[in-house]
């Protein structure tokens, strides 16, 4: 009976103990939020397995953050499908991929301003193959929209596009 009584007191020391531990701990991690700045980053690194302080130019590395946007994301069906985006000021490049899984080719062309607009990009996606173009320079701001037509109702397949502010970026 004794050997309960001081495992039960033991027990409730124990707990005693470790709530305002718990709580100490609680309270000591509260860690402001980070904050993000699309300029460049650049951090040392030191090679050797001490723990120095790097000197200023040791192993620099410059982080450059990317701005890219998806455009858009169509499942491809039927005998017409048309995907339209918008491309906003400082997002000019667009890279496009076409997957035709269907049984004919697709005949693709990307137009300014309406489905029946200027083209601006157009090319025949054989059947089972991929297509991927990326513009060669920025795009006008402004609506666009990629058109997507087979002979038949048969079309199957997958289209993306993807905006953003430099090519090197897509």
């Amino acid at each position: 009976m004794k050997n309960i009584k001081k495992a039960s007191v033991v027990s409730v020391l124990s707990l005693a103990l470790a709530i305002p531990l718990t709580a100490s701990a609680a309270a000591t991690t509260d860690v402001a939020p980070a904050t993000t700045d699309p300029a460049v980053v650049s951090q040392s690194v030191n090679t050797s397995t001490d723990v120095t302080t790097p000197t200023a130019g040791e192993h620099e590395i410059e982080i450059t953050p990317y701005s890219t946007q998806p455009g858009f994301d169509t499942t491809l069906g039927g005998q017409q499908t048309v995907s339209y985006f918008s491309i906003p000021a400082g997002m000019g490049y667009v890279k496009i991929w076409v997957k035709n899984t269907g049984s004919e080719a697709i005949k693709f062309a990307l137009h300014k301003g309406s489905a029946s607009g200027s083209v601006v990009k157009d090319a025949t996606i054989p059947k089972g193959s991929t297509f991927e173009w990326i513009s060669s320079s920025a795009l006008s701001t402004g609506d666009f929209y990629a058109t997507f037509n087979t002979s038949n109702t048969n079309m199957q397949g997958q289209a993306y596009g993807k905006l953003a502010s430099s090519r090197n970026e897509l």
